[in-house]
């Protein structure tokens, strides 16, 4: 019983040890928890601060996220306008691209006709340049027929001037054959003056002009008639006829002819109203003057051989013989190869032709 007691003892002293010892370590192990667990809580705190710290990011993120999303929808929007804008782009590139094929081949098709235009345009200005100069030939011509014609007119002094031809070779041929040529003595000088007068009285027979145009400047102007033709010389020698112009310039041009320009030969020109009248005169030393009128079968010593008379005398005598055709006739003009003068009255002639 004892040994059972003493068992129990030693059996309850090692449970009390044991108890102690595990008490001891449970003790131990509880401040350990202890302290575990005040560091849990903190860290626990600390954790919830976070969390809610946390939780207030993740609900600002949230918020961030809905704008974000809000963004996304209308980026998403904007994404499907842009789309569908650039589908319409595209098709408005495909149709710019579609007309600039076509403009490109509009543009070949231009091109090739602005070449021939360009090809028919230098044709044309080729041709122009053509028909300007045709245009001004004919211009000129027409300006060299227009002096031509007019000139025969004899409506200026330098014209009428004109008329006066001693070397031409059908009046020099004629005034050798009336005269024999030249004769410096006296006598025989006025012969020969007196023959060419009477050739041209016995071979030139009057005839009065027929209306002749005046051409204008300007070709597309009208055209003007005037009676009036002055002959050239040789045309008056080949034609047998002629007015009084007509025979004066041919006589003039056959005196200078024969006395080989050492005298002067003028032709004399008279006005009455519309009538004028032209002859031939020339100067003699001693004041003195001899006039030929062939187309009025006058001469200065009318009544004998041809001969001359004081300038005063000798005029008046000869427009005294126009007296009833030409009354109050006025000598207006003289000219020679190498004189053109203008008169307002005969007395002015004469103070000129006495100087």
């Amino acid at each position: 019983m004892y040994n059972t007691w003493k068992k129990l003892f030693i059996a309850v002293v090692v449970l009390l040890v044991g108890a102690s010892a595990v008490g001891g370590y449970s003790l131990y192990k509880w401040n350990v928890t202890k302290d575990q667990l005040i560091d849990t809580e903190v860290k626990l705190s600390n954790t919830l601060i976070e969390l809610d710290n946390t939780k207030a990011r993740l609900v600002d993120t949230e918020a961030q996220l809905n704008t974000m999303k809000a963004q996304l929808v209308d980026t998403e929007a904007q994404l499907n306008t842009t789309k569908a804008q650039l589908i319409d782009t595209e098709d408005e590139l495909d149709n710019t691209e579609a007309q600039l094929v076509d403009t490109e081949a509009q543009l070949s098709t231009i091109t090739a006709e602005l070449y021939l235009t360009e090809n028919q345009l230098d044709m044309t200005a080729n041709q122009l340049e053509t028909e300007k100069n045709k245009n001004s030939q004919v211009l000129n011509q027409y300006a060299s027929l227009r002096e031509q014609v007019n000139t025969r007119l004899g409506d200026t002094s330098e014209d009428k001037q004109n008329f006066i031809t001693p070397n031409n070779s059908l009046v020099s041929a004629k005034v050798l054959e009336i005269t024999g040529g030249y004769s410096g003595e006296v006598n025989d000088y006025w012969k020969d003056c007196e023959r060419l007068y009477r050739w041209v009285v016995n071979n030139i027979s009057y005839s009065y002009d027929s209306y002749m145009p005046v051409l204008p400047e300007n070709i597309s102007d009208g055209l003007v008639w005037q009676q009036d033709y002055w002959r050239i010389p040789q045309q008056t020698i080949e034609d047998k006829t002629g007015d009084c112009e007509d025979m004066a310039v041919l006589l003039a041009s056959m005196l200078r002819n024969y006395n080989e320009g050492e005298y002067a030969i003028w032709v004399l020109v008279i006005r009455s109203g519309q009538s004028g009248h032209v002859a031939v005169a020339f100067p003699v030393q001693g004041g003195r003057l001899t006039i030929l009128d062939p187309a009025g079968n006058y001469y200065t010593g009318q009544y004998g051989s041809l001969d001359s008379s004081d300038i005063s005398i000798a005029v008046n005598n000869w427009l005294s013989h126009w007296q009833s055709q030409m009354p109050d006739a006025e000598i207006i003009r003289v000219f020679s190869e190498d004189i053109l003068k203008e008169f307002s009255s005969t007395a002015e002639f004469i103070t000129w032709a006495q100087e």
